[in-house]
Formats: structure tokens, sequence, C-alpha cells
């Protein structure tokens, strides 16, 4: 009996139990995954939605600078005067004719150049009144501006000479080697630098022997008229008061001048003696052109007419 009470009550909790499972509730709730899944979604269409303004920007979009030329770096460099220009003649004496009777003619020599900055000035000073010089000189100076220089010289009518190669050896004493090298060193340079072969040349300190006179191979120039501008530079104005005089006081028709054309103060007494010359009538002439010299003169030595 008691077998059964307790059978009887299991079967009445097992069948209340599964009716309770079956029944759907009244106020159901949603599926936490489904809230999930609409979440996410919201957060998308969020997220995806085009903005309807530009972003703030908080920095300039950088742009590439215009190219600009590096600066020329400073060069270091001595400074020399600029090299004149080619003067025109006076009027007065462009057509005037070479030895008009009306005029005394003489050659102003210039000896030890050529010099970067004087030799210009020379050249130019003779021109302003259509005159010339000739220029003897030392070889081993012929370079860079001053081989410019005696072209330019040259270019201006002015007659270009051989002195010496390295003015270190008189023509007395000097061995025939040494002597035939100073010569046709120099006379080399002058044509390259000129296009012409000098006709003349003048021995260091007019010291020559008479058997180097006639193997020299050119006509040999002395003077008779010597400023001594060498033994009175660096003086001031009482050194070249005693230069112009030296010149003004001995100085006649057909005469040959020494002067010097590496000495500014050479220079400043030059300018006076050609400028007082020319109006007392004097005219400049080359050397070969004072003496009317050609090939047929070469192995001869001249001191003037």
């Amino acid at each position: 009996m008691k077998r059964l009470i307790i059978t009887l009550i299991s079967l009445i909790l097992t069948t209340v139990f599964f009716t309770g499972c079956a029944e759907t509730p009244e106020n159901p709730t949603e599926p936490t995954t489904e809230i999930y899944t609409t979440q996410a979604a919201t957060t998308q269409a969020v997220t995806t939605e085009a903005p309807t303004t530009a972003p703030p920007t908080t920095t300039e979009i950088a742009t590439e600078p215009e190219a600009t030329e590096a600066p020329e770096k400073p060069v270091s460099r001595p400074t020399k005067p600029e090299r004149p220009t080619r003067p025109t003649r006076p009027t007065s004496t462009q057509d005037e004719p070479q030895f008009d009777p009306n005029y005394k003619y003489i050659a102003i020599t210039l000896d030890d150049g050529p010099h970067w900055s004087l030799t210009y000035k020379f050249a130019d000073k003779l021109a302003e009144y259509g005159g010339t010089a000739t220029f003897f000189v030392v070889g081993n100076r012929v370079y860079g501006e001053q081989a410019n220089a005696i072209k330019y010289a040259h270019d201006l009518g002015n007659e270009i000479g051989v002195h010496a190669y390295t003015h270190e050896y008189y023509y007395t004493s000097c061995s025939d080697k040494k002597f035939r090298e100073e010569l046709d060193k120099t006379a080399n340079v002058i044509e390259k630098y000129t296009g012409e072969y000098p006709l003349v040349m003048r021995p260091p300190g007019g010291m020559i022997t008479d058997s180097r006179i006639k193997s020299s191979g050119f006509a040999v120039i002395n003077w008779n008229v010597d400023s001594a501008d060498w033994q009175n530079v660096f003086k001031g104005e009482a050194g070249r008061k005693k230069i112009i005089k030296n010149v003004l006081s001995k100085v006649d028709e057909g005469d040959i001048i020494l002067m010097h054309e590496i000495y500014e103060d050479s220079y400043e007494a030059f300018c006076v003696i050609v400028d007082k010359l020319y109006i007392e009538g004097y005219r400049f002439v080359t050397v070969s052109q004072l003496l009317g010299l050609t090939e047929n003169n070469i192995g001869n030595i001249y001191y003037g007419y």
C-alpha cells in the first residue's frame, strides 16, 4: 500500500512539470542575440554616414617652396685696374703724314716690361697724340695680363723689340749659349703674342760686343738721350722733375730716348715730357720708323741719327 501511494505522487508531479514548460509567457522579451545584432547595425550606420562638412584641419597642407638659385660663393681675387680702352686719335693728327717737314721726329724707347698696368698707360698716352714707341721687353715677363699688354701696345702700332729673357746677363760677358738663348726665347714669345717676329734688340745696360752685334740676328738699338729714370724713381716730385729735365734739356730731332715702363714715376714724368714735346713740334715714332730699318740693317748698332 505504501509503495502505491509513492508511485501516484510521482506521476502527479511529472505531469505538472511538463505542463508548465509547454506554456508561452505573456510578456516575452527580445532575445539577446537580436539586441546585439540591432546595436551593431546602428553603430555601423553612424560610422559610415557621409559627413555633411569637411572635417576641421589643425595644420595647413605643406607646399613645395619655390626654387631659388643658390647664392654665389664669394671669390677672393686681387683687384686690378680696369684695362684702358683703345683711345681715338685726335682729329688734328689723324691724317697727319709721317715725316712732315713741319715737325721734328724722335723715338722713345721703353725697357724692362711688359707691365700688367703701365704698358697700357704708356701706349694710350702716346695714342692721344697719334704717336708710337718701341717697347724692349723681358721674355720671362710676357705671360698672363702682361702678354695681353704687349699685344695691346702692338695693335696700337707700337714696336715690340727684344731686351733679354731673364735680364740677368750682360752680352759682353755671358756665354755664347746664354747669349743666344736670351735673344731667341724672347723673340719667340714676342712672335707668339703679337704675330710678328721682332726686328730690333736692345742689350741690357747697352752692353754688347762687336762680334755679337753682327751675330745677333737683329738691328741693335742703344740711345743718345738717357732719362736716368730708374735712378730717380721713388723720390717723389723731385725725382720726377729730374727725369723730365734729363730729357727736355737734351732732346733734339732724330734722337732715341731711353726710359723704363715698369715705374709709376717714369710714367708720370713721361706724360709731362710728351705733352711738352708735342707742343714744341715733336712727333713720336718707333725706332724702325725713325731710322727706316729693314732686314738689311740686321747686325748693325744705332744710337739715333
